[in-house]
């Protein structure tokens, strides 16, 4: 007859403390990064359309590819900066639902 024995292995004491320190100090440390990631979130998500290039404007804003973006920012090159998003609609190309889409995410200053 072949018996074994049985014991707590040196590796799963190591999981084990390593799950509870996490526990204990990696809670208020998972909340810092969240709350930085959606502080991230909310800036990546607004663009001073009087600012900034086409690419960020094509990555913010919903319904916008990189060639209307570029067409939104020859116009403000060539007309000024937009004060209100009935001057961004003068863009060709751009619509009122794409504008009523991107409304909290354009700001002018």
């Amino acid at each position: 007859m072949i018996t074994t024995r049985i014991g707590i292995s040196p590796l799963l004491i190591k999981g084990v403390l390593f799950s509870l320190l996490i526990a204990c100090f990696g809670a208020s440390t998972g909340q810092k990064v969240a709350e930085d990631n959606e502080r991230v979130a909310t800036q990546a998500d607004l663009v001073n359309i009087n600012d900034a290039d086409a690419v960020t404007i094509a990555k913010v804003l919903n319904g916008i590819r990189i060639s209307r973006a570029t067409t939104i920012f020859s116009f403000r090159e060539e007309f000024g900066d937009f004060t209100s998003l009935e001057d961004v609609q003068m863009v060709t190309g751009v619509g009122e639902i794409t504008l009523r889409n991107n409304e909290a995410k354009i700001s002018f200053e």
